[in-house]
């Protein structure tokens, strides 16, 4: 009776992680297509006309004209870049009369909490480069206040949330601008978080403790009958 118990454990184990190698490899499968689909839309010509915009514009390179909104920063929180803490720093953009969120890159954060960094104004016309991405969404924490203030400190992009606070629509998307930009700060975003080949390696190590597992209950198994 212990034998079959202890087979089914192993069983259940091995199943378990091999399963996970297999998650792994699916997540390796969807970083390779979208590494795939970025090449293939930042090789093509900006888009100059957000009219034009594909129904899924997500990925594809934008040269836009429009004026900044400097009296509504938004400042993303909790964006480290070589161990300082700071923001990504975000305003409204206008062009062609849509409203759009640019994320202009990231500045540091003052030693004090109670403290804003000092922020850009951009006056005037400008061009915009850059590429069109999903919303950066993190774990929310208890906001710091209920009175909307700003700057505006924010946990995630929600652009409905932000539509409600600016009191005009925006797009359930952003844009990142490119670092050759005058404009842009420091650019430390990038569009895939973890590369296929971390995702190939953490597989590799969950199908090796699964045949680390079988090894172990082989040789136990074998052990006991010589008893």
């Amino acid at each position: 009776m212990r034998k079959v118990a202890f087979v089914i454990f192993t069983f259940i184990v091995v199943c378990m992680l091999g399963r996970l190698g297999f998650w792994q490899l699916s997540r390796a499968a969807e970083k390779l297509k979208l590494q795939q689909q970025i090449e293939e839309t930042t090789q093509a010509e900006p888009i100059s006309d957000i009219t034009q915009l594909p129904s899924t514009p997500v990925w594809h390179n934008v040269a836009l004209t429009g004026v900044f909104d400097n009296q509504h920063p938004i400042l993303l929180d909790n964006q480290l870049n070589n161990g300082q803490a700071g923001y990504h720093f975000y305003l409204p953009f206008l062009s062609q009369g849509q409203w759009i969120l640019v994320n202009l890159g990231w500045i540091a954060a003052p030693p004090y909490r109670e403290l804003y960094p000092v922020l850009p104004q951009f006056s005037g016309e400008k061009v915009i480069t850059g590429l069109i991405a999903p919303t950066t969404s993190l774990l929310q924490l208890k906001p710091e206040s209920s009175a909307v203030s700003w700057p505006l400190r924010v946990q995630s992009i929600e652009p409905v949330w932000l539509s409600q606070q600016l009191n005009r629509a925006l797009p359930q998307w952003v844009v990142q601008i490119a670092a050759t930009n005058p404009l842009a700060l420091k650019q430390n975003w990038t569009p895939v978080v973890m590369k296929a080949d971390k995702h190939y390696g953490y597989a590799t190590q969950w199908f090796v403790l699964a045949f680390a597992v079988l090894g172990m209950a082989g040789w136990w198994l074998l052990r006991g009958n010589k008893e």
